[in-house]
């Protein structure tokens, strides 16, 4: 079988396939020989039945099927001998009518794996967010950590003040209109997350006292019907309860589980939240690092590879629905995300060739002593045997998927000691809005199991947190689709 390749831009293949008549010939008689031994005809012996009564009977159907396996074979074998990459589904064209005589002409096109040539790649500046923990944050955090033993405690000898949790009745309207109604709720006066703005009403008002006003709600309010409007509000105070947190001593410090009184307690503390943001800087650092990258390097990616990551990142999506133990089927997407997960799925394509080019062209590998070593890693991490956590990888055929992404995090390791990095501080936006976990004291015991035995592939990681453009759906690599079933 004849193929000519023909490359009509960086990323489609035109494959025209010519089939001589001799090998079409020897397909369709085989086609019948085996028809023949199996076909059940009324008045003829199994395995008897004359060819032309075959072809009278099945002719078309033979044909079809002949042509099927002829477009088949040809394409794989097309794909092995030329080394493309597809990353679509093929299309087939110009098949004309498979008469069974004469060579056999038809056209695949097929997107496969953009050929990038990279301009540059090292030396790139990039951003390394610093993970410096200030006396500020610190504050913040030592406070979290005296709040997880505070004690509420009822009032009824004074008025509402700043900082209590108030049970109250609400009814909201606007005009004639009954917005929402709370037959007892509980409002948090240092700034309620579903009624943020009706703490103005709250604060001063005693036990059992109903008060009515004009409440402006904020735009961040989790009640969408209240969210951003300015309407009228009654509340009445059904109950007070004032939060007691404890004094920072090193008394206290000690009862936490801290060695080392209030010093100790707040050196741990920093300590451990250092820990915790690296991971997350790096991974900032390496999304920056991919946005230079493509910015450097620009180049197009075919739809068919976008729509593969699109895909994979919504299955991970409903993944994450399930594990929180949601239903996977009620996550549904507006158009507005789709557009912008669309959007990840482009940059983590894009990330995924550049760091392939990239450790082709530098001759990157992975050892099976980084296998191993990352068999070690997620075992200490789930408190499991090497071994069991080597049986799920070879269970589940995820050995090489694993490889790859290793290389990928030692590719973009490689990266990152090449390039300029420019320190920055982390974005004071995302530090106010990331809610504050209690850091673990010195002495807790145990660790914290990981969900799976393998973590995200580094560029997904990365990808996530590019700004509104760039995500990390789990990477796979795209099959050699079926021609013969998208036909145009």
């Amino acid at each position: 079988m004849k193929v000519d390749v023909v490359t009509l831009g960086s990323f489609q293949k035109k494959l025209e396939f010519s089939v001589p008549a001799l090998r079409v010939k020897e397909e369709l008689d085989k086609a019948y020989r085996d028809l023949g031994l199996k076909a059940r005809i009324a008045g003829f012996r199994k395995g008897k039945v004359p060819r032309k009564v075959l072809e009278a009977k099945f002719g078309p159907r033979v044909k079809q099927d002949v042509a099927n396996t002829l477009i088949q074979e040809g394409y794989s074998a097309a794909v092995t001998d030329h080394q493309l990459e597809p990353v679509g589904r093929p299309q087939l064209q110009n098949t004309g009518e498979f008469q069974g005589e004469g060579e056999f002409n038809f056209t695949i096109t097929v997107e496969v794996k953009p050929e990038v040539e990279l301009q540059s790649y090292t030396g790139l500046e990039v951003v390394y967010p610093s993970v410096e923990i200030t006396d500020a944050d610190l504050d913040r955090l030592v406070k979290a950590t005296l709040e997880s033993r505070a004690k509420l405690s009822e009032v009824s000898d004074r008025a509402v003040a700043k900082g209590d949790l108030v049970i109250a009745e609400l009814v909201v309207t606007s005009g004639d209109e009954e917005v929402a109604r709370e037959v007892g709720t509980m409002i948090r006066t240092d700034g309620d997350p579903y009624y943020p703005g009706v703490e103005t009403l709250l604060v001063g008002a005693s036990l059992n006292e109903e008060k009515t006003g004009t409440v402006s709600f904020s735009d961040k309010a989790r009640n969408a019907a209240v969210k951003g409007r300015e309407l009228s509000v009654t509340a009445k105070v059904l109950g007070i309860q004032s939060l007691q947190v404890p004094e920072l001593t090193d008394a206290v410090a000690a009862e936490l589980g801290y060695d080392g009184g209030v010093d100790g307690m707040r050196t741990a503390i920093r300590l451990k939240t250092h820990t915790d943001r690296e991971p997350m800087a790096r991974n900032q650092a390496r999304a920056n690092l991919l946005q230079a990258l493509i910015a450097a390097n620009p180049f197009q990616v075919p739809d068919g590879m976008i729509d593969s990551h699109l895909q994979m990142l919504v299955e991970e999506l409903r993944l994450q629905q399930a594990f929180r133990k949601g239903d996977p089927r009620k996550l549904n997407f507006s158009p507005e995300q789709i557009a912008d997960l669309r959007v990840r799925a482009e940059f983590a394509a894009k990330g995924g060739i550049i760091l392939d080019q990239v450790s082709r062209k530098e001759t990157l590998e992975v050892t099976d002593a980084d296998i191993e070593a990352k068999y070690q890693e997620i075992a200490d991490q789930r408190e499991q045997s090497v071994e069991a956590i080597r049986g799920y990888f070879v269970k589940d055929g995820a050995v090489d998927e694993l490889r790859a992404r290793l290389l990928e995090e030692k590719t973009l390791d490689w990266l990152l000691e090449r390039a300029k990095i420019v320190g920055a501080e982390a974005p004071a936006a995302a530090a106010e809005e990331a809610p504050v976990e209690t850091p673990a004291p010195a002495k807790a015991k145990g660790k914290a199991k990981a969900a799976a035995p393998a973590e995200a592939a580094p560029v997904e990681a990365a990808a996530e947190e590019a700004p509104a453009a760039e995500a990390k759906p789990k990477r796979k690599r795209a099959k050699k689709g079926d021609a013969e079933a998208s036909e145009e």
